[in-house]
């Protein structure tokens, strides 16, 4: 029976830098302050001509030339994104139509920072059953940041991760998406999200004028507790009800969310650093991205080998998390795009 696979690999994070330093010019805080409490030291900012179809492209072109698959053979075209091109339609609609996937279905999925995992428990069916499948999880965060509010403004970075899926019985070996969990807990809603353009809360002139139309807010405290809690437990479960060890995780490719909430994860899994990948201090929190932008990131540097077991956790909004399982067939083809400057 056909399983599904990641394919191919794609990854984009845009080219301009803006570090630590950078932001102690424009708001009340320093480099000391950050690196201590979140681990980051620099993120990735969308240009004045990027939007999220169009990094969301960048991501997907990548994944499909580094396999030379023709996008006019794609089935469904997926964006998993909290920060659309728009309201309507689908940002997946434009990514659609940039990379020529002329005959493939174009939707859009948000669920958070988790929502990348989950989108690939509801699609991971369909790949198997012999549909090709682009997934794309992409955020232009630093579009929806209150530049005054640096709990949350320093946190936050841009890009995209993008994935190939196919079935396993076609003669195209990579990585094969195992089982997953995911969970979500409504009551928590209100402790992490952009509030502020939907039905509940409309745009007044008001929010307008300060700003805060289009923000993120977060209650901090809350939200480490239940990650932490959340993703320790569903890695747990996940690993136990797979049969598998803990020595038997090769690598934990964790939501790039800070190194905090990644260190005291690791820890209360059981898993050792070492065998934990993280590149917030470059990236910072990318949201639906930032495991397809890891998962890029570890092939460009070879980290991953033939037989190895990967898990991936992942919270966000909702309060939503979840957690996956892959194991590596064989190293697919990738292709990172990460050239930067200051």
């Amino acid at each position: 029976m056909a399983e599904a696979t990641i394919w191919s690999v794609g990854g984009y994070a845009p080219p301009h830098i803006l570090t630590n330093a950078m932001l102690s010019e424009r708001m009340d805080t320093s480099d000391e302050w950050i690196r201590t409490r979140t681990g980051i030291q620099e993120r990735r900012t969308a240009g004045p001509d990027e939007t999220t179809a169009s990094v969301s492209a960048r991501a997907g072109q990548a994944a499909l030339e580094s396999l030379g698959f023709d996008p006019g053979d794609l089935d469904w075209v997926l964006v998993c994104t909290d920060t659309p091109e728009m309201w309507s339609p689908a940002t997946a609609c434009f990514v659609q139509e940039s990379l020529g996937a002329k005959r493939a279905s174009a939707i859009d999925l948000t669920g958070g920072c988790a929502g990348f995992l989950q989108t690939l428990q509801i699609l991971g069916p369909l790949a198997a059953s012999g549909q090709n499948v682009l997934v794309i999880g992409t955020e232009l965060l630093t579009h929806a940041l209150d530049w005054n509010d640096r709990s949350t403004a320093v946190l936050f970075g841009d890009g995209a991760g993008a994935f190939l899926l196919g079935p396993s019985d076609r003669g195209v070996s990579g990585i094969r998406i195992g089982p997953g969990l995911s969970q979500s807990d409504g009551s928590q809603a209100d402790i992490l999200g952009k509030p502020y353009g939907g039905t509940r809360h409309n745009i007044t002139p008001d929010l307008v004028a300060e700003g805060k139309h289009h923000t993120i807010h977060m209650e901090g405290q809350k939200v480490f507790k239940h990650a932490v809690t959340m993703m320790s437990d569903i890695g747990r479960r996940l690993i136990q009800g797979a049969n598998l060890t803990l020595d038997q995780i090769d690598w934990v490719v964790p939501h790039q969310a800070n190194q905090r909430i990644i260190d005291a994860v690791s820890h209360q899994v059981g898993i050792p650093n070492e065998r934990v990948f993280s590149h917030v201090a470059h990236f910072a929190n990318t949201g639906s991205a930032s495991i397809g932008m890891a998962l890029a990131d570890m092939l460009d540097r070879a980290l991953l080998a033939p037989g190895q077991q990967l898990l991936s956790v992942a919270f966000g909004a909702g309060f939503s998390w979840a957690s996956q399982l892959f194991t590596v067939d064989q190293i697919p083809p990738s292709r990172f795009i990460h050239e930067g400057s200051l």
